[in-house]
């Protein structure tokens, strides 16, 4: 973690360094156009200190996509990605989980190993056109609703432990939800933010909302636009916690990108 942080200020001051030699040179290329202009150099109207460019009529081309830029056309999904969700996606065993993780992360009852659960699970992740909005649609089979804690879609590579970006717990009961054995629910940019921001210490930096840049671990994404780029890179998945699996998760599922016909 302290590599990180080192990692991500030495970015930032390489950052801030850059910006300054483009401000220099911002400043320099602006003292030159004043002596120019002193010396009857000819200037675009705009007194942009840049020759005018030439005027350039519109092409005569089609878009290739039909243009549409209604709300309504924006609120139509586009953007569709399922996972099948099962144990044997689950990063490792929970007997496995490391000592010194929270107590609220390690599990009260016995485990079972992934091989032998029976637990399944299909989730879908739909985007609007506009990315104001996702739905995710989740049916599950064989899992003991009493045993849930924790429902959440999270940012990891197949087979690894990432932090949380939506926790469906944020917006009411998990298991009220998944009474029937689904769940059907709209996030929006304030569910992405509403995990940022109850992180707390090092463990929220850890553990709470998605990185933008692994070295800026502090710089997290906020918006269902950043999600769909997550998942677009096949790093997005969903995990099931349940009592007895609750580091690791009893069901986790990696999303991947369903072509719509």
């Amino acid at each position: 973690m302290k590599k990180q942080i080192t990692l991500g200020l030495a970015l930032l001051a390489l950052i801030l360094i850059g910006c300054q030699s483009v401000t220099d040179d911002m400043v320099s290329h602006e003292d030159h156009s004043a002596e120019t202009a002193e010396m009857g150099d000819a200037h675009s109207a705009h007194g942009s200190g840049e020759p005018a460019l030439a005027y350039r009529p519109e092409t005569d081309l089609e878009s290739p996509i039909p243009l549409d830029a209604s709300e309504a056309k924006g609120k139509e999904i586009g953007f569709v990605y399922q996972a099948f969700m099962s144990p044997e996606q689950e990063g490792g065993e929970e007997q496995d989980t490391p000592e010194m993780v929270p107590d609220i992360f390690k599990s009260t009852l016995p485990s079972v190993d992934r091989e032998i659960r029976p637990s399944r699970g299909h989730a879908v992740l739909a985007f609007t056109n506009d990315l104001s909005k996702a739905y995710a649609f989740v049916a599950l089979e064989d899992v003991k609703l009493d045993e849930i804690v924790m429902f959440h879609i999270h940012c990891g590579k197949p087979g690894q432990l990432g932090p949380i970006i939506v926790d469906f717990a944020n917006r009411g009961d998990v298991v009220d939800y998944l009474e029937d054995g689904m769940l059907k629910i709209e996030i929006t940019n304030d569910d992405i933010e509403a995990v940022v921001d109850h992180g707390e210490g090092l463990v929220g930096l850890a553990t709470a909302g998605c990185p933008i840049m692994l070295a800026l671990p502090t710089d997290k994404v906020k918006t269902i636009a950043g999600m769909q780029l997550i998942a677009e890179e096949g790093e997005l998945y969903f995990n099931l916690h349940t009592a007895g699996q609750t580091f690791y998760g009893d069901i986790r599922g990696q999303l991947h990108r369903v072509e719509m016909e």
